[in-house]
């Protein structure tokens, strides 16, 4: 994830400010979100099968796994969801002012992020058999140039990432810096892609089948010689982030709701729920290797 990766359900709370006279009293984030009865999700719907849209009745509808366990959430709470879209970076932003109480994107995790948030128990959805790899898609007339990574790497090519995301990172150890392009939206990625404007772009294998899909001059390098992460340091393992000690009682209750859907199988459930409803098939790596 941004994600097939240690990635994050990130939620980030805004101190709540009362009184006057000098004192300033704190109230819980919780308390807020049951006193208004709904609780504003933030998402990035971009990042199949944890959020994307899907058309229902001729409307885009966002689903996905993190969805559903973003409602289990508000459930336990006993609040409404509401959802708060945006592209992935300005998730962070929104929760960090108060438009949302809770951002849910795949957020990876990353020793930079720890220094500034908290992190709640961490879920995986993926078993070791699923796709979550990331790789590097190209033009297909490009495809044949590169063996090994090797060769990515000495071609110095214009490679684009989503913005914040933890592809971005790995585009770092491709590239120049100076060549890196950085995108609000994976599909913005596979755009420009298709069109010329970059070279390359950083995703997960997931996402990548969609671009597949959308853009018919575009490919997946294999996995074999081309899988960015092999040892798995990005595993599909996603984990709440909240900004401090105040977010703890919510922090709890995200805790609970992980803990129990893991336990109950609901967090596998969602995730093969999801992927029936991807305007694709996702098959077995072996099958998609060339």
């Amino acid at each position: 994830m941004r994600k097939y990766m240690k990635v994050g359900l990130a939620a980030m709370m805004v101190l709540g400010l009362a009184g006057c006279g000098g004192k300033t009293e704190e109230k819980d984030i919780l308390a807020k979100i049951k006193d208004k009865g709904y609780i504003v999700v933030g998402t990035s719907p971009d990042y199949a099968p944890n959020e994307f849209y899907v058309d229902k009745d001729g409307k885009q509808e966002v689903v996905g796994s993190d969805i559903e366990l973003a409602k289990e959430i508000a459930k336990e709470i006993g609040v409404e969801m509401k959802l708060e879209t945006s592209d992935f970076n300005t998730v962070i932003t929104n929760v960090q002012a108060g438009i949302a109480d809770l951002g849910i994107a795949g957020f990876a995790w990353t020793e930079e992020r720890e220094k500034s948030v908290k992190f709640s128990e961490s879920y995986s959805q993926n078993s070791d058999e699923d796709e979550g790899w990331q790789g590097l898609i190209v033009r297909k007339d490009m495809a044949s140039k590169f063996k090994t990574l090797e060769d990515v790497k000495k071609a110095n090519l214009k490679i684009a990432a989503q913005a914040g995301s933890i592809q971005y990172e790995m585009a770092t150890h491709l590239t120049d810096k100076k060549n890196i392009v950085s995108l609000g939206e994976t599909n913005a990625c596979a755009a420009e892609l298709s069109v010329g404007g970059i070279d390359a772009f950083v995703c997960s294998s997931t996402q990548a089948k969609a671009m597949e899909k959308v853009y018919n001059n575009i490919k997946l390098l294999p996995k074999n010689n081309f899988n960015l992460d092999p040892n798995n340091k990005y595993a599909q393992v996603c984990t709440i982030m909240v900004k401090d000690d105040s977010s703890n009682s919510l922090k709890e209750v995200v805790d609970k709701v992980i803990k129990n859907s893991k336990e109950n199988g609901n967090l596998s459930k969602w995730s093969s729920d999801a992927k029936k409803l991807l305007p694709f098939e996702v098959k077995p790596d072996s099958e998609d290797e060339e």
